[in-house]
């Protein structure tokens, strides 16, 4: 079911913002890094590639495995889960949400944290074909906001230009398992860098209601396949307008990790980024962000 009347908003590079990694730290042991949230003092990095995730202190950079099925070991690709969002509820309960790009990866992972953590593993498939229903094609959520009584999701549109990434709204209640509706569906030209259409790979909310979003050049036939990256942005949603700016490296190169997750500092001048290195030899990366003229782009 859909109330979703779809509009069309294109991303303008804002030279008012700016962002740089101003430092990067390996993470043995974290793998296919694909988004990142602030709980208390630790970031909880997910991986997409397990029924896993990790806890993280950003000040030490040490890490503990948090399993969420199973022994959570590494799977191939046909059958990982494919975890790329994930949303802290006002409870703070925590939801990680599979990109839905097949239906192996159709899942959400609900945990709470008491005693012990609780975690439970649920299909999604129903509100994962609602969104293919608007799309007219598989979804590929890779980032998540809660917005009052809606969730926003991020999907990544195809490789190579074949199509646009896109704004779903669906009623907050679906993580939870309610039936699912698409409130509204936004699709968005989020601009290139070397050529390469951006494709978003993560969000977050702040607290006057903006977002500010991930977005990789990726070159890609499709939203599964891995390819070289030509750069990566950040950009600022305002519910209307998309601004964005280049990310660049410590001495002002372009970027080209492929930054999967995001998560912001009080007052939003800074933050984390999670890095996927689409390579299982390697390991995640934790890198430092400098983040300046978020207010600017407001108007």
């Amino acid at each position: 079911m859909s109330d979703a009347k779809p509009s069309t908003v294109s991303a303008v590079r804002d030279a008012r913002i700016a962002a740089r990694i101003t430092a990067a730290w390996p993470l043995p042991g974290v793998r296919a890094g694909s988004a990142l949230v602030r709980i208390g003092a630790r970031l909880l990095a997910i991986q997409d590639d397990a029924f896993a995730a990790v806890w993280i202190d950003p000040l030490t950079r040490e890490t503990e495995p948090l399993v969420l099925r199973g022994a959570g070991a590494a799977l191939p690709k046909p059958l990982k889960p494919d975890f790329e969002a994930v949303v802290v509820a006002p409870d703070g309960a925590v939801f990680v949400l599979g990109s839905g790009s097949t239906a192996r990866r159709r899942r959400i992972a609900h945990l709470t944290f008491g005693a012990a953590p609780a975690i439970t593993l649920r299909d999604a498939s129903p509100l994962y074909e609602a969104l293919a229903d608007v799309l007219g094609g598989a979804p590929n959520i890779e980032g998540a906001v809660l917005q009052g009584a809606r969730l926003r999701l991020f999907h990544r549109g195809p490789g190579c230009g074949q199509g646009r990434s896109a704004l779903l709204d669906v009623p907050a209640a679906a993580l939870g398992g309610a039936a699912p509706r698409v409130l509204g569906r936004q699709d968005c030209d989020l601009g290139a860098i070397g050529g390469l259409a951006l494709g978003f790979t993560d969000a977050t909310a702040l607290a006057d209601g903006r977002v500010v979003y991930l977005a990789v050049a990726e070159d890609t036939p499709d939203g599964i396949a891995d390819g070289p990256i030509a750069g990566a942005a950040v950009g600022v949603f305002d519910g209307q307008a998309l601004r964005w700016t280049p990310l660049l490296e410590a001495d002002g190169a372009t970027s080209r990790r492929k930054v999967e997750g995001l998560a912001l500092d009080a007052g939003a001048g800074a933050g984390w980024l999670l890095t996927d290195p689409d390579d299982p030899r390697l390991p995640a990366e934790l890198c430092r962000l400098e983040l300046n003229g978020l207010g600017a782009a407001r108007d």
